[in-house]
Order: C-alpha cells, then structure tokens, then sequence
C-alpha cells in the first residue's frame, strides 16, 4: 500500500507572490523551464494543475494560468516557451513523483513477485484516491491537446516502466524486457480506460489486475512461482 500523500506531493502546489501585468505578449526572450522547481516555477506549476482541474476539457489559458499564481507575463515565460511546454513539465513533475513514490515502496519489499504486484497495485491506487484521480485526468486531458510534444507518452513513462525489470529477472524470467511491457501496457490499458470514463477503479478491480498480470507472468501473490 503507498504512503498517503497530500496535494503538493502530486503535482505540487501553492503560494502566492508578485505583481499582474495586463498584456498578453510573450517577450521575446523566453527560456523552457528544466528540472530543479525554483520556488518561481513550482508556483506556476501548482497554479496550472489548479486551473487545468478546472478548466477541463474546456482549453487551457496562459492567462488564467498567471492570474492564479499571482505571478506576471514576464516571470511565467522566463521559465516556459508556451503552454503546451508548462503542460509536458507539470505531467513529468507528477510521473517524477508517482515514479518515486512506487519506487520506494517496491524497495521495502523483499520478494520480487511481491515488487511487482506493489507497481500495479501502486500505479492502480493513484487513481482510487478522487482528488488525484481529478488531477491525473485533468493533466492527461490536456496533454492529449499538445500536438507537437517533445516526448511520446512512452518516453514520459519510461522511469516508471523501467522499474520492472529487475524484480521480473531476479524471479528468472527469461525476457524481462518483454514480460515487463506486457504488464505495463495491461496496467497503463485500465488506467486510461478509468481516466476516459471518468470512472475510479474500484478496489476490487485493482485487485483482479494484480492477479492477472502475476498469473501471465506464471507467478502467484503468495510468492510460489510457476515458471
């Protein structure tokens, strides 16, 4: 079971500071945030993850995005090329967390079946809780509207698909790689039919997907493995 969270370890979140300017002009001398969150930027992040909750589906303003931070033109686009840039950043910031956050638990586990059934069960259960399944499908909502993205959904998964691998060797398993693909994509199919429906998995859903994807990999909950 995660460790329960609170709304700044999703996305981030709050703090207000600054000034308004009125012009909706981007000043020509615009750098794309990159990691490390300066107060600055995870202000602005906190505020769009506010706004695209509220906002979905309709589209995602700058404008609305720097009122709500209580930030100005100049501050918000010294940090991010655009609103689709802001979007990818706030979507690898929250994957960064759950990532971590599934990590952690997966390495208080000493048996690698129990690991992998921790990553489904995990990844499953940041959609029970309704305010961050509200977040996760806000977010998703919008990113599906950037048409010229700098990472596919698979490159932006990659750190949390990548936690797979090593529990799915140690228990034999002949190709890692691939059994870890076949979980993932099972996994990331229910997650985004929930998202789509709007829907949250109920518990006992989670459950059966976490015995079905031990049972394709030929291992039971309890540990014994059928390889």
């Amino acid at each position: 079971m995660l460790i329960a969270r609170t709304e700044k370890d999703i996305l981030g979140w709050t703090d207000r500071a600054g000034g308004m300017e009125t012009t909706e002009q981007r000043p020509a001398a615009a750098a794309p945030a990159r990691p490390g969150y300066s107060p600055e930027v995870t202000r602005i992040l906190d505020a769009a993850v506010r706004v695209m909750s509220r906002s979905t589906p309709q589209t995602l303003r700058v404008c609305d995005i720097i009122a709500e931070a209580g930030t100005c033109n100049k501050t918000f686009y010294r940090h991010f090329s655009g609103k689709d840039d802001l979007v990818m950043t706030a979507m690898e910031r929250g994957i960064g967390v759950v990532t971590t956050a599934i990590a952690d638990e997966m390495c208080r586990r000493a048996d690698p079946v129990d690991q992998v059934a921790c990553w489904v069960e995990g990844l499953l259960e940041e959609m029970t809780d309704p305010h961050r399944f509200r977040m996760c499908r806000a977010t998703v909502a919008q990113l599906s509207a950037i048409a010229g993205r700098r990472a596919s959904d698979e490159e932006l998964m990659a750190p949390l698909r990548a936690l797979l691998t090593d529990p799915l060797a140690a228990m034999g398993r002949r190709d890692p790689v691939r059994d870890g693909d076949a979980v993932f994509h099972c996994t990331m199919g229910t997650l985004r039919r929930h998202l789509g429906s709007g829907q949250r998995p109920p518990r006992a859903d989670v459950t059966h997907l976490v015995q079905f994807c031990l049972s394709g990999i030929g291992v039971e909950a309890s540990g014994a493995q059928g390889l």
